[in-house]
């Protein structure tokens, strides 16, 4: 296999696993009523309640206006509740209503379900993945790629 042929396999067999797990979580969304990126705002939120709108749009990667589309379809579903903060009266946080948090959790279960199979792998397989994985993380990392790490 020559260099080029080497790279392309590599990227190919990442591109193939990530296409399965996002349709998995598609599906895993569908099933549940929401799509794949409110999925991981409630995901997010439930992890840090009472964040703000500009905090979520950070560790989404997304526009604000984006971002806060997102929000206002999670609230019209009765999902995620906008708080005055008890630290700062001036702002507005976001916290996961009581179907909000029945749904994050239902999901979460879900998502568990649907990735059992990968605990067929044996201890060894995992570890030998992980290692790769992080060897593979340490020769593409370019100065500077920590600082704009999620």
């Amino acid at each position: 296999m020559d260099q080029s042929e080497k790279i392309s396999n590599i990227l190919s067999s990442f591109r193939k696993v990530n296409k399965y797990f996002y349709r998995q979580m598609w599906h895993h969304a569908d099933e549940l009523g929401i799509t794949v990126v409110q999925l991981r705002f409630l995901k997010t939120i439930s992890e840090f309640p009472d964040i703000s709108l500009l905090e979520l749009t950070d560790k989404m990667e997304m526009s604000k206006s984006t971002a806060s589309s997102v929000v206002e379809r999670l609230v019209k579903a009765r999902l995620v509740k906008r708080e005055k903060s008890k630290t700062d009266r001036r702002a507005v946080v976001l916290q996961l209503t009581a179907l909000g948090e029945e749904k994050e959790k239902e999901g979460h279960a879900m998502f568990h379900k649907r990735m059992e199979p990968l605990l067929e792998l044996s201890e060894e397989d995992v570890q030998n993945l992980l290692h790769l994985h992080d060897q593979i993380a340490e020769k593409i990392t370019l100065d500077g790629d920590d600082e704009i790490e999620g």
